[in-house]
């Protein structure tokens, strides 16, 4: 019986001890998961944010083939900084350029921005009877 007093004596507080190790391991973790948790959520934004930007420059593509569709016989065009309706924070900004004079090829550039994101694509299109006919489309990493 006395030495079981005393174990119980020397035990005493050993629980709290365990308790709050275990509180402070349980802390790390959940700092650790929550660190991943928000680099996860950072990159999932700028890739939406890359996203909008690629399809503001697909429609300054498209504002560039209506262009080359009402003046087919342009030799240089820009169109300055376009808005799209309901989008607060992009822009695009369109250039056609004609390839030779001579022949009826242009190149237009499109840069597309949403926030920090930017996208550029570069299109080739054909201009017969007022009729622009996309050749080539390449996005530009920038």
């Amino acid at each position: 019986m006395v030495m079981v007093g005393r174990l119980s004596k020397d035990e005493a507080g050993v629980a709290l001890g365990l308790a709050i190790v275990l509180v402070v391991v349980i802390g790390v973790m959940a700092g650790g998961l929550l660190t991943s948790i928000v680099a996860d959520l950072q990159a999932m934004a700028e890739a939406n944010r890359g996203q909008q930007a690629f399809e503001m420059a697909e429609a300054g593509i498209e504002v560039a083939k209506a262009r080359l569709a009402e003046t087919p016989d342009l030799a240089e065009w820009s169109s300055g900084e376009l808005r799209v309706e309901g989008v607060e924070e992009g822009s695009v900004l369109v250039f056609v350029e004609r390839r030779d004079s001579e022949d009826a090829r242009y190149v237009a550039t499109s840069i597309g921005q949403y926030s920090s994101a930017r996208r550029k694509i570069e299109a080739t299109f054909d201009v017969a009877n007022g009729e622009p006919r996309l050749l080539t489309w390449r996005e530009v990493y920038v």
